[in-house]
């Protein structure tokens, strides 16, 4: 799978598309993602929650799975 690019310039555009797509702030998605990565088939991202991450702030996130991912659409 190919990473999102995190260049510094573009880190905080990434965060705020990608905390609109789960309902986070970006300043959550800063915190708690570990990585974006493309889902494979071109169509959207796999977003990876830290292990740290709060309950609460996993709560707001529907269709997350047990092992804290997530397949989003495109952010772009």
């Amino acid at each position: 799978m190919k990473t999102y690019p995190l260049d510094d310039h573009d880190l905080e555009h990434r965060n705020r598309q990608v905390g609109q797509a789960l309902g986070m702030t970006a300043d959550e998605v800063e915190l708690w993602v570990t990585s974006i990565e493309e889902d494979g088939g071109g169509m959207g991202f796999v977003v990876h929650f830290s292990k740290r991450t709060p309950t609460d702030v996993l709560a707001k996130v529907q269709g997350l799975g047990d092992d804290r991912t997530i397949n989003i659409g495109p952010i772009d």
